[in-house]
């Protein structure tokens, strides 16, 4: 009996952590598209279709988080081997969320200092590098995730931004990925590489066989957890 009451308090909390991370990933989506006015209208139309997809996905993990949910059962092992799945879960969530550093193969693109380059730019490339299936983005050690604001500084200098903070250079963007793939996505005919050649921007292009890109820091976004009922 004493092994049963172990169980079932890692189950309790797992389903609550699980729950919180997917919570604050509707909410950092929300966050981040109420402050989209200075995009453009492709960008913004990119960014739709990546939220949508990522609505979908959510709403896919909520069923079967509540199927497990519903499962559960007073016998042991299965609350052993539930608690073990979810927290893979929980791990899948804080990497869909960023908050855990991700290693694996990708590419750097590497932007020198005398590269007339602009927020809306960087935006490109990302959201190439996401259409390429990008796992995970960095922009100088600035991981990208749901609620990355990239911008001008708003001082006379007009310095490139990545969440309020000015992004030096050279800079250089780490992408988490199929190298080739991503490379490929850049160096599409028409593509954001041939838009930048236009104002004498060449990004340089490594591929690498281990990066690391490292996680992020929690946005400053409230929820509530409901209280149990007793």
């Amino acid at each position: 009996m004493s092994k049963l009451r172990d169980w079932k308090l890692p189950v309790f909390i797992t389903f609550i952590l699980l729950g919180v991370l997917i919570t604050v990933q509707f909410r950092t989506q929300q966050t981040y598209l109420r402050d989209l006015s200075q995009q453009s209208q492709d960008d913004l139309l990119q960014m739709l279709s990546r939220n949508n997809e990522e609505k979908t996905k959510l709403e896919q993990e909520l069923t079967v988080l509540d199927q497990k949910l519903r499962t559960v059962s007073t016998d042991v092992t299965t609350g052993e081997n539930l608690t073990k799945e979810l927290q893979q879960d929980i791990l899948e969530q804080k990497t869909a969320i960023g908050l855990i550093p991700v290693k694996g193969p990708g590419i750097t693109i590497t932007i020198d200092a005398n590269s007339p380059i602009m927020y809306m730019d960087l935006i490109d490339i990302i959201n190439e590098l996401w259409n390429a299936q990008a796992e995970a983005i960095a922009i100088n050690e600035h991981r990208v995730t749901s609620w990355t604001k990239i911008h001008w500084s708003g001082e006379n200098s007009m310095a490139v931004t990545v969440n309020g903070k000015k992004i030096t250079f050279p800079c250089v963007i780490t992408a988490i990925g199929d190298p080739n793939k991503l490379e490929e996505g850049l160096r599409l005919m028409g593509g954001v590489l041939d838009d930048l050649a236009v104002y004498d921007i060449y990004p340089v292009i490594t591929k690498e066989e281990s990066l690391e890109v490292p996680g992020a820091e929690m946005p400053n976004i409230r929820f509530m957890i409901p209280k149990a009922e007793s």
